[in-house]
């Protein structure tokens, strides 16, 4: 019976077209992602055991979406077509009929990632070549991958669906049970340190172990078990069945198998509800009693218009509503929420509590909401557009007098209603945080522009759901286009496989950043055009549904007559319209240049004009400048002037310069060069001197440019002129004089696949250093201004300030500093105070005040520990400027006399219950640079280098941070930064601190800190201190600077000779 039931279940969907649609399509994605998509992983191949598990792990989910399909039409078939009654009066048992019905999910959904196995291997295969991105191909890692990993997840999701279809009989709770398993992978991607949750911030190994054996897709298990791999291991070998993961799969397999029996014993066959005959009382009505009156019925105008959408808004809305599946919907979204808020909350094993404040409630829900509110609408969107057909009340619908537009407005104001109580739901969920943790300053307005952000691209999306429904006319065919668009138009996935065309993009939630200081900046403006453009192709879409498709569900098309159907094609034309324009909007003021252009014009850049990088070039020794910032417009100008020395031995005649291609209104001006070529594709200019330039010779070169952030091009991190709480690194925006180095392909893989030569290594660690060195240090003069209400900050000392004509004015002056500069500026409160005769100013957002004397004190402390241990602080002032989270990639950056703050950093909660102090390691690793790596002891880039600057920078902060609390805290932060090293290093490799790439953050941060806090058990704090401030003596500007075998030697010095083998191991090994 059992053979007899499956084979005539497989014979209905071998016959539909729609199902080979479905296989093609899984065939075609593996393809796609197997020649596209490129795990961002350094070291690791992309045909690697670890590779294809990372892959197969993440699309394992994609099971869901042909078993949530499959189980909606198998599963509850008899209860849609009125044939329960029937079918449990054949002497068909309980467990052959279920277990048919499984059987059937299980194996499409099987043969559908068997499909994309095999595209994803041929995509491999096509794409395979001799470089370093790939290893040797081995077929049993993919089948290694694809049984033991995603064979027990689908395995898992069908009992898990198929249990909700049997005993909920409905079709919203078999989407939502698909929506809870995709809840529980987020969750265990959280606790799992997945790359593509966590990040690099770690999580601990207690709640990695938990997670990898609770995690019922074996996400957590497999992170778990190659947590600490090598970058070979990754490479080669396949996941063990052994420890965690091993458990894992069995109690996968036997959770599957229980809840499988469970099922197939308690299930009875049982009618539903709305399928039972009810027992009807007759009543003999009183004929007496109703007399009747005949009745004017008006079925046109706007009245009824507006009272048919009332009354079709009211009906669906009231029985959604009032559904368990709704109900359920929201305990999900709000558990998914309180998560994501909990964990927002929560810094995690690094850093201190976040305090609940409005802004962040308002980032989790923009981070997190909108899938949800998606996934909740494709489904919802569905049904309701169904509803009248699944319970049978089509034909009754149809044969009353209303206009199918009211219909059409009703079932997308209905989705607008679900968006709203939803998205209240998590407003009143974040606020109630707010409470709980104590921080009731709630921000009505920015909680209640969730509904504009969130609100709308979500009212689009189900407004293309229903078009899309109604125009299709088959609920799944429909269902499964609406979710192919949404998934490559609405989420990263067109990114990852290589497409960045900027119109691809439809209803995108592009509001992902929130600041304290700025709000939502200048997002608004690009969300708004963005949205216009979506909403063009809806009322396309929506226009051709209601006067071409309204025969209600019938799958006929109506005729088309010119006569009655001109003024409906007119209808079209205004929307098609705004869609050119806007589509033209976008194009033309977005970057439209993909990877590969931006790569191809690196090579020609290079191939070009390589042959400057090795002539010689003035030096600039002076930069003068002045600097107008506009904040509330987005824009700044500059003009300045250079003075440019001839340091090298050699006469220069031609001078090339470059400026960023993001710059307008670009001059450059100079009485002694004469310009010969102006290359506007790289904006490179040549010039050629008057007279030849001698050595020693200098020359005035002076300069404008302008710079206006463009909307839908956004800024660059670094060069955020936002309303409030700029910061610019201005300095990589000045004109660059000779080879733009940073135009080079760095990457050796890709330069291999374009037949480039092998770029120029870095220079060896004991490589000889140019006497006398230059170091390129200038000085530094600039006046600043800014709006009235405004502080401008800068490198250096502040020599001047004034208002004049509503802008406020700031001079900066220092001498012999890098060239390397920013600027600040913000709605500033100013704490001052004094570390002897030094200034300390903090500057802050008004709202962040909570760590501002607890930072002064940190900065006095470090101010004390290094003028004792090392040398005299250089400048008579410090300033902490507070920056907006527009500029992202750092917690802190420290200049001469100068450190900006990211407001993230700024405003934690200190008190949390695990006192973690950021504020105490921020001041002591920021302040040190005052020493390490400005414009004290100031390496050259080479091996090592990075050692000598945040290298020693950790150490000065592990040292106050002992001195600020008890010795088993400095022993916990050397236990966590290594365990990010041994977690990081099979992607940054294991290079010695000798020979450490200064670019390897991983390195020079986690392991250097490490290494210091062995340093310092094996020899103090204080000899290492000695031999600090010995190697800062012989070694500051202007004498010639260090090397790593210096450090070495001056940590030898001061020590016995019995650990000068202990040094060598800990740096050279």
């Amino acid at each position: 019976m059992l053979k007899h039931l499956t084979f005539f279940e497989w014979k209905l969907y071998i016959r539909k077209f729609s199902f080979y649609i479905m296989l093609l399509s899984s065939l075609a994605l593996g393809i796609l992602v197997g020649s596209a998509a490129r795990i961002s992983f350094p070291n690791i191949t992309y045909n690697s055991p670890y590779a294809i598990n990372f892959i197969f792990g993440l699309f394992s989910l994609t099971a869901l979406i042909p078993i949530t399909l499959i189980s909606s039409q198998s599963l509850l078939r008899e209860k849609d077509n009125g044939f329960e009654q029937i079918l449990y009066t054949t002497p068909i048992t309980v467990g052959n009929y279920l277990l048919s019905r499984f059987l059937i999910v299980f194996g499409v959904a099987v043969l559908t990632f068997s499909l994309f196995l095999t595209g994803y291997i041929a995509g491999h295969l096509m794409r395979m070549d001799n470089s370093e991105l790939w290893g040797e191909f081995h077929l049993i890692y993919y089948f290694h991958s694809f049984f033991v990993l995603v064979i027990p997840n689908i395995f898992l999701c069908t009992v898990i669906v198929s249990c909700a279809s049997w005993f909920g009989k409905n079709k919203l709770l078999i989407y939502l049970s698909g929506l809870g398993i995709y809840v529980l992978y987020m969750i265990m991607s959280i606790f799992s340190n997945s790359p593509l949750m966590a990040g690099a911030l770690p999580v601990s190994e207690s709640a990695m172990q938990i997670a990898a054996l609770l995690d019922p897709f074996g996400i957590a298990a497999f992170f778990e078990q190659t947590h600490h791999w090598s970058a070979f291991n990754r490479n080669t070998v396949m996941t063990n069945l052994s420890g965690n993961f091993l458990f894992n799969r069995l109690a996968v397999l036997l959770f599957g198998s229980i809840l499988l029996i469970t099922a197939l014993k308690f299930y009875r066959f049982r009618v539903s509800k709305n399928n039972r005959k009810r027992s009807l009382t007759t009543v003999s009505p009183d004929l007496n009693k109703y007399i009747y009156n005949s009745t004017e019925t008006l079925t046109k105008g706007i009245s009824y218009f507006g009272k048919t959408i009332f009354s079709f808004l009211k009906i669906d809305l009231l029985s959604t509503i009032k559904s368990i599946p709704f109900v359920v919907l929201i305990f999900i979204i709000l558990f998914v929420m309180g998560m994501e808020i909990y964990g927002a909350i929560d810094g995690g094993i690094r850093l201190p509590e976040n305090y609940a404040s409005s802004p962040l409630m308002v980032k989790t829900i923009l981070s997190t909401l909108p899938f949800l509110l998606t996934v909740a609408i494709l489904f919802y969107g569905s049904e309701i557009v169904w509803k009248a057909k699944s319970v049978n009340f089509l034909n009754i619908e149809n044969t009353t007098p209303f206009s199918f537009a009211a219909l059409f407005v009703s079932k997308f104001f209905t989705l607008i209603s679900i968006i709203i109580i939803l998205i209240i739901f998590c407003i009143i969920e974040s606020i109630t945080f707010q409470i709980i943790y104590d921080h009731p300053l709630i921000e009505w307005k920015i909680y209640f522009q969730l509904l504009y952000f969130i609100g709308l691209p979500s009212a689009l999306c189900g407004l293309l759901i229903i078009s899309l429904q109604y125009i299709i006319g088959n609920k799944y065919i429909a269902l499964s286009a609406a979710f192919v668009f949404l998934i490559f138009t609405n989420t990263s996935l067109a990114k990852v496989i290589g497409v960045s065309f900027p119109l691809i993009q439809f209803a995108n939630y592009s509001i992902d950043i929130y600041s304290d200081m700025n709000g939502f900046g200048y997002l608004p403006q690009a969300f708004l055009i963005k949205m216009i453009y979506s909403i063009s192709i809806v009322m396309i879409l929506s226009i051709i549904a209601v006067l071409f498709y309204n025969n209600y569900l019938n799958l006929t098309f109506r005729k088309f007559r010119p006569e009655k159907n001109l003024k409906k094609i007119f209808l079209l034309l205004l929307p098609i319209l705004i869609l050119a324009f806007s589509g033209y909007f976008i194009i033309k003021n977005s970057n439209v240049d993909s990877k590969s252009d931006r790569l191809d014009r690196m090579q020609i850049y290079e191939e070009r004009f390589g042959h400057y990088k090795n002539l010689p070039k003035p030096t600039i020794t002076d930069v003068r400048t002045i600097i107008d910032l506009y904040p509330e417009d987005n824009r700044y100008t500059v003009n300045g002037s250079y003075t440019l020395i001839n340091k090298s031995t050699s006469g220069i005649n031609n001078i090339m310069i470059y400026t960023n291609e993001n710059l307008s209104d670009v001059n450059l001006m100079s009485n002694e060069l004469k310009l010969v070529d102006l290359n506007k594709e790289f904006h490179k200019y040549l010039f050629e001197t008057n007279e030849k330039m001698s050595p020693g010779d200098s020359i005035i070169l002076n300069f404008e440019f302008e710079y206006m952030i463009e909307p839908l091009k956004g800024h660059e991190s670094f060069n955020a002129i936002v309303g409030n709480g700029a910061f610019m690194r201005i300095s990589n925006y000045f004109p660059g004089i000779g080879y733009n180095s940073d135009m080079e392909i760095e990457d050796k893989n890709e330069r291999e696949a374009r037949g480039m030569s092998v770029a120029n290594s870095i220079i060896k660690a004991d490589a000889p250093l140019t006497k006398p060195y230059n170091y390129e240090f200038i000085n530094f003069d600039a006046l600043i201004s800014t709006s009235g209400d405004q502080t401008a900050v800068s490198v250096g000392e502040l020599i001047n300030s004034f208002k004049k004509d509503n802008r406020n004015y700031f001079h900066y002056k220092l001498n012999d500093i890098p060239f390397r500069f920013a600027v600040s500026s913000a709605e500033y409160e100013i704490k001052k105070s004094f570390y002897k005769n030094i200034g300390i100013e903090v500057l802050y957002y008004k709202n962040h005040f909570q760590n501002i004397d607890h930072l002064t004190e940190q900065i006095k402390k470090t101010l004390e520990y290094c003028e004792v241990n090392f040398s005299k602080y250089p400048y008579k002032s410090i300033k902490f400027a507070e920056i907006s989270s527009f500029t992202n990639g750092f917690g802190a950056t420290a200049y001469p006399a100068a450190i900006f703050v990211n407001e993230k950093f700024m405003h934690l909660n200190l008190e949390a219950d695990k006192q973690q102090d950021i504020i105490n390691e921020l001041a002591g690793h920021e302040l040190s640079h005052q020493w390490w790596g400005n414009a004290q002891l100031k390496p050259d880039t080479r091996e090592g280098s990075g050692v000598l600057t945040e290298t020693l920078a950790q150490y000065t902060e592990m040292m106050l941070y002992k001195n600020a609390h008890v010795i088993e805290k400095l022993e916990e932060i050397a236990a966590l930064h290594k365990e990010i090293y041994e977690s990081g290093k099979a992607f940054s490799g294991e290079e010695s601190l000798y020979k450490s790439n200064p670019e390897n953050s991983n390195v020079i941060y986690n392991k250097g800190l490490v290494k210091m806090y062995e340093l310092y058990q094996l020899i103090g704090e204080e000899k290492i201190n000695i031999a600090l401030k010995s190697l800062l003596e012989k070694h500051k500007f202007p004498m010639q600077p260090p090397v790593i075998s210096d450090l070495i030697s001056e940590l030898k010095s001061a020590t016995d000779p019995a650990h000068h083998r202990g040094i060598e191991i800990i740096f050279i090994e």
